[in-house]
């Protein structure tokens, strides 16, 4: 059984997200933690204990972690899912609470007390791993790999023209994770859209699509469909028909279900943190390496440029059945 650490600034499209990690068979969610992100922390903190009551299978602890980023001033996509996160559709405040103890030492003391390889999948902002790993730099050797929903090639503009939103977020946090030496799987933000093109690669539901995710019937299903109802006016207005774009879920199906991934490569990334124009951009280098240091093959991430549009439907329809 493969064992998780989830951080999460939960907004509409990480609900989802959260909801098809805990109801994974054969995994174990250990701790949720959350962040700014999408949402101030109160609020992302809010819609992770809603979440874990809408998934259903029973307690995993929720640790508070960092409510601004190491530098930049915070920014938020309130107008991508909501003033509430979760759509504006009303959710009654969770019966569930989260834990006292802060996020940065929860996952200190979680991964320097289990022998069993821990990994971790990063939905929002890199600032609660990156206080963790310059706290205490020894869990570094006891983290097998951490999965990134984050990150752009260019040519998928994010929320710059070569920024993505979780990294732009938090530049200064995002180059500490990078740099740790941790394997990271990063899921760039062109996986959530078409991947490299493809049509297999195709992970956007359309107008059907979402009409058969809410005719499952469930609970669950409704609340996918109704908390992402501002995200899918923001796809809509984004591709000119009725759609969902979901970022985090997809990042969820590439560290669950790797057999998903269609295509996939190794390089070096470098967060730019002094351009004018670049800051916060993730800089992919094939090579790994340059002339000043002699071509040396320095790859620090897996880059996964494709996944199964059908594989990730089928995973998100299981989770919701």
């Amino acid at each position: 059984m493969r064992h998780f650490i989830i951080d999460t600034d939960t907004g509409s499209d990480d609900a989802v997200a959260l909801i098809m990690a805990l109801r994974e068979p054969d995994i174990k969610v250990l701790a949720i933690t959350t962040v700014f992100g999408n949402c101030d922390l109160r609020t992302a903190t809010r819609n992770a204990l809603i979440s874990l009551e809408m998934a259903d299978v029973g307690p995993v602890p929720v640790f508070v972690g960092m409510d601004r980023p190491l530098v930049r001033n915070r920014i938020d996509a309130l107008d991508v899912h909501g003033l509430d996160g979760l759509g504006d559709v009303g959710y009654p405040d969770p019966k569930l609470s989260a834990e006292k103890e802060h996020a940065i030492n929860a996952i200190i003391r979680i991964v320097r007390s289990n022998l069993i390889p821990i990994e971790f999948i990063t939905l929002g902002p890199l600032t609660n791993i990156a206080m963790a790993l310059r706290k205490a730099p020894d869990i570094m050797t006891k983290i097998t790999n951490i999965t990134v929903m984050g990150g752009a090639q260019l040519g998928f503009a994010g929320f710059t023209e070569v920024a993505e939103f979780n990294i732009y977020a938090d530049p200064e946090a995002a180059k500490i994770v990078f740099d740790s030496g941790i394997p990271i799987t990063m899921v760039p933000l062109e996986v959530c859209l078409s991947g490299d093109g493809s049509a297999d690669a195709q992970t956007i539901l359309n107008e059907t699509e979402i009409m058969e995710l809410r005719s499952l019937g469930t609970k669950r299903a409704e609340f996918v469909v109704d908390c992402n109802r501002r995200l899918i006016e923001f796809c809509t207005k984004l591709t000119g028909q009725r759609s969902l774009i979901l970022p985090d879920p997809t990042a969820i199906t590439v560290a669950l279900r790797p057999q998903e991934i269609l295509r996939q490569y190794t390089a070096n990334i470098t967060v730019d943190l002094s351009g004018e124009l670049t800051y916060g951009q993730t800089v992919v280098n094939v090579r790994g390496g340059t002339a000043l240091d002699g071509q040396a093959i320095m790859h620090n991430t897996n880059i996964i440029s494709a996944i199964s549009g059908k594989g990730f439907k089928a995973h998100l329809n299981a989770a919701l059945k």
